[in-house]
């Protein structure tokens, strides 16, 4: 009894020391009860997060790893470890490791659904897309009325190149879900965006404005793509349609559009669309700031050093 008590004293201590930000304080005593009770999984975990707090992320990722090897023969998989580790290599974008850990959790529960679907995004994140399409056609077999995993088909068959075959995984969920046809379009135009098939994208887009035309950041999204194709006016446009379907969220549409022009180099209109910005929402910061940019990136250096003194005046950057 005096020994528990003492173990579970140890165990407060080490919680103090982390909740204070005592992150080496907390890790040598961590360390010490790891020592003590080696089998006990939610000390190391506890150990690990501590590593991972203090900035010493390679040692948490040694415990984690350690911990995964664990849950890997065990019946029942919990996936404490392995969760973290995904977010982990996720996050240094260690794609490689990342897959490996996917294979290793699906060969140890080949009938996971989570942790198979799990591996089939590692796979196209990691740019194996037709190892995905392997994976997510995998899914819709075992669950062939899940919308979910024929989106998740759709977007590796875009990574892979197959373009009708994405718009047939997407048109069956959209079979599934036929009142959300405007979100799954969305969706799979947002993929194509983001894979560079802007006319693609566009005519994706403008399906899902066919099924609801009262969707201003799908106008955002198609004006993103216009900037794209080089046609900055249609873009103007679009946003403008998105404005006046939510005036609430106007300066944060400006803002958006100001920053697609300037990453395309429309500097008359992303200065334009900036200043629209300031002038709805004159106290949020960041608009201010990103004029400031874009003006002495064009040169304006006096119009710069303005809006920063307007900004001040109101007392934005308090």
């Amino acid at each position: 009894m005096g020994e528990k008590t003492e173990i579970s004293e140890f165990y407060d201590r080490a919680d103090r020391h982390m909740l204070a930000g005592q992150y080496e304080e907390a890790i040598a005593l961590y360390r010490k009860l790891a020592e003590i009770y080696p089998e006990k999984d939610s000390i190391v975990m506890s150990l690990a997060w501590a590593y991972r707090e203090s900035g010493r992320m390679s040692d948490a990722v040694l415990c984690l790893e350690k911990l995964f090897e664990k849950e890997l023969k065990r019946k029942i998989f919990t996936g404490f470890a392995f969760d973290e580790l995904v977010k982990i290599y996720r996050g240094e974008g260690n794609y490689e490791r990342l897959v490996v850990i996917c294979e290793a959790a699906v060969t140890a529960q080949p009938d996971d659904i989570s942790l198979i679907t799990t591996l089939g995004n590692s796979y196209l994140e990691a740019g194996k897309a037709h190892r995905a399409v392997e994976i997510f056609e995998r899914l819709t077999g075992m669950e062939p009325d899940n919308p979910a995993l024929f989106c998740g088909l759709g977007k590796a068959h875009v990574a892979a190149g197959d373009f009708n075959k994405a718009e047939g995984a997407y048109d069956r969920a959209i079979s599934m879900e036929p009142a959300d046809a405007h979100r799954f379009y969305n969706e799979l135009g947002d993929v194509l965006f983001h894979a560079g098939h802007y006319d693609r994208a566009e005519k994706t887009l403008k399906r899902s404005l066919g099924h609801r035309h009262d969707q201003p950041l799908v106008h955002c999204a198609i004006g993103d793509v216009f900037i794209k194709q080089g046609k900055p006016n249609d873009a103007k446009m679009s946003y403008e349609t998105a404005t006046n379907l939510d005036p609430a969220s106007t300066a944060g549409y400006y803002n958006r559009l100001g920053n697609a022009c300037a990453a395309e180099h429309y500097g008359t209109m992303a200065i334009e669309a900036f200043e629209k910005a300031v002038s709805t929402d004159p106290q949020n910061p960041f608009y201010y700031l990103n004029l400031v940019k874009l003006y002495e990136a064009e040169g304006l250096h006096d119009k710069a050093r303005g809006i920063y003194k307007r900004g001040q005046a109101r007392g934005v950057f308090s």
